[in-house]
């Protein structure tokens, strides 16, 4: 599967202040510039191993 595949992204971010750098990564995962997967950014608090985001995705094969 590819990154096109993915419908559903969760992001964990320990510090939402981090969105505009987190987001300008992430869209240059895509090629599709309108088709985006579904997508929540959820502020978290602590993360595992002090990380500053968690990412979870769901991808269909289509």
């Amino acid at each position: 599967m590819t990154m096109d595949d993915l419908v559903y992204v969760q992001v964990f971010c320990s510090d939402v202040s981090q969105f505009p750098k987190f987001n300008a990564v992430y869209r240059t995962y895509f090629k599709r510039e309108r088709e985006f997967p579904a997508r929540a950014f959820i502020g978290s608090g602590h993360l595992l191993f002090d990380g500053l985001f968690e990412v979870q995705g769901i991808a269909v094969k289509r």
